[in-house]
């Protein structure tokens, strides 16, 4: 036996390196989404030190980061201050959001205000009234925003590059902050009409120009980046009148040379965008190319058919061999990346770029193991050379990083999700949790009936975010039961872990109680200022009973049993600026109208 092993061990030894180097993909990333307080918007230089501290240990090289830079619908105003777009003395506004900002429907809200105690939980700096990244809550001006956020993150890339780790800094190209939109000069068709945004002519000057300020700005700040990642913006059919911007030569010129790429684009929409994605990225690649840069060029978008992954194929006959392709996955990342990426694949570099949890769920547990297991697995069979992972949180969908992170380097394991939970439970939470939880965690997980539980964060508050039906309620039961039991005969860490792990189910279940609770109260106050239904008295009298009964108070404190990590914190903010406001709001509401 000892014989066989040393053999074995000497085989491996012996094998080329190339060989040894295929069970791994040659990039292994994470893309950690700002926007949301409960992921790095809200993150100070330690939170990214833990954080590259774990990449590390789980053998990830490679971190990227996108820039929100304004746009249409909800994203108007949003700018982020990673990369500064300034432009003959134009400065934008730009910020990390905090709890007194009012974005992504988040009502503004100072700490000292939260609910029952749980202000405790957070720790400011001195003199600030708001939980968000330091960069952000100590700045007053918008060029201190910028400068204290750039500075936050060329020390994430120097701590990144000290772990050998890779960074990518990127933005959305052809959406620009709305202070340059007022810049247009009659008959210069800067920019068309769309939809939802204004969308600048990569062949107008002055677009031209601000898209050079977006990558000076890169180049300055982070000397030392590794790549730029150029986005193509999530909304990218934009509704733009295809005749009317053909009537700018310079445009239409590019137009006729570029559309031939695009032959399954679905409709001229399609093509437009395609060409008009085509010249910015041949923008960027020339341009950094004369600014004599080391930095790569990387390609990434949304995946839903009718946005990134249409256009990728002429993209791919048209652009340069050196810019790599990425994509993130569709449908929130339930839906695996296209299969015809393996075609690309074969002439250039291809990321696939997996979700550990969606952006629909953001105080939900989102198990994920299997999405993971196939989709990292899928990109082997594919040929891709690197899988980038998409996330806010850190602690909730720590299962599905693992995951990622052990097949993004053993690409040929075949563990199934319930030995991936055993193996994960018993780690952290002892060998008695991992037996009687594992089997059920492997069913949620395979089965995915939260699925459709929401709380998106990227809309305000209704209570309708949360709301279990039957299946769900007696799930979360059962995990709670479970883990009650093993807790009996579990200690130190591990106890704490699971305690942690009881505690997220539970807050699940009382989050639901109060949603149904709030939801007569909201029904009666939405009938009222609409003027479609008048409530009676009685009506009222009955929703206020039911609104006192609540157990918000229960709900909160038993969150801040959950809370770990910065991200944590993030969602304890988010639940007292947005459900908390809204509790209030109802109970002010039906006060006033039993007084009458």
């Amino acid at each position: 036996m000892m014989i066989r092993k040393i053999q074995y061990i000497f085989i491996l030894l012996c094998l080329p390196v190339s060989l040894l180097a295929q069970e791994k993909f040659n990039i292994r990333g994470v893309l950690p989404w700002h926007n949301f307080l409960s992921g790095p918007t809200g993150w100070n230089l330690e939170d990214y030190r833990n954080y590259l501290d774990e990449c590390q240990q789980y053998g990830i090289n490679f971190i990227g980061f996108h820039n929100y830079t304004g746009g249409g619908e909800r994203y108007a105003t949003y700018v982020e201050p990673m990369i500064k777009i300034e432009y003959k003395d134009i400065l934008p506004q730009a910020y990390f959001d905090n709890s007194l900002t009012a974005r992504w429907g988040y009502l503004p809200m100072k700490v000292k205000d939260y609910a029952f105690g749980t202000d405790r939980a957070f720790s400011l700096p001195e003199g600030a009234e708001a939980f968000g990244s330091d960069a952000s809550v100590t700045s007053s001006t918008p060029r201190e925003h910028y400068e204290k956020s750039q500075a936050l993150m060329r020390d994430v890339l120097s701590m990144a590059h000290e772990r050998g780790i890779r960074m990518a800094m990127g933005f959305e190209f052809g959406v620009i902050p709305p202070e340059y939109f007022s810049l247009n000069v009659a008959g210069d068709c800067f920019y068309w009409p769309g939809e939802s945004n204004m969308i600048p002519n990569p062949k107008s000057q002055l677009a031209i120009e601000i898209h050079y300020a977006a990558l000076d700005n890169i180049l300055e700040t982070y000397p030392d980046i590794d790549y730029v990642w150029l986005w193509l913006n999530e909304h990218s059919f934009m509704g733009v009148n295809i005749e009317k911007a053909l009537e700018n030569a310079s445009f239409a010129e590019a137009y006729n040379a570029g559309q031939g790429y695009f032959k399954e684009a679905a409709d001229d929409a399609a093509r437009f965008v395609g060409v008009w994605a085509l010249e910015y990225m041949k923008l960027t690649s020339d341009y950094l190319r004369s600014k004599g840069s080391h930095a790569k060029v990387i390609l990434g978008g949304w995946g839903g058919g009718h946005q990134l992954p249409s256009l990728l194929k002429g993209l791919d006959r048209a652009l340069p061999k050196d810019v790599i392709f990425s994509c993130l996955n569709p449908d929130l990342g339930k839906s695996p990346q296209p299969e015809f990426l393996s075609d690309i694949a074969k002439n250039r570099t291809v990321w696939a770029v997996p979700w550990l949890e969606g952006d629909h769920q953001l105080w939900h547990f989102q198990p994920r193991v299997e999405m993971m297991r196939d989709h990292v697995k899928l990109a082997a069979k594919q040929n891709l050379d690197g899988v980038i992972a998409i996330h806010w949180r850190t602690e909730e969908p720590r299962f599905n990083f693992r995951t990622f992170a052990h097949f993004a380097s053993n690409k040929t394991d075949n563990k199934t999700v319930e030995q991936l939970y055993e193996e994960y439970l018993t780690e952290d939470m002892g060998n008695k949790a991992a037996k009687l939880l594992a089997p059920l965690l492997a069913q949620m997980d395979i089965k995915q009936i939260q699925w459709n539980v929401p709380s998106p964060e990227f809309y305000a508050f209704t209570p309708e975010w949360g709301l279990l039906d039957d299946q769900n309620v007696k799930l979360r039961e059962r995990l709670i039961r479970a883990a009650e039991q093993a807790l009996k005969k579990t200690e130190g860490i591990q106890r704490d872990n699971l305690q942690r792990f009881i505690a997220m189910f539970r807050f699940e279940l009382l989050l639901g109680e109060v949603d149904k609770a709030m939801m007569p109260a909201f029904i009666l106050k939405k009938n009222d200022r609409q003027g479609t239904v008048s409530s009676s008295f009685e009506d009222c009298e009955k929703a206020y009973r039911t609104l006192m009964a609540a157990p918000v108070k229960d709900m909160f404190e038993t969150y801040m049993q959950r809370v770990h990590s910065r991200g944590e914190l993030g969602v304890l903010s988010s639940l007292n600026q947005r459900l908390w406001r809204e509790y209030n709001d109802l109970k002010s509401y039906l006060e006033t109208k039993l007084k009458r």
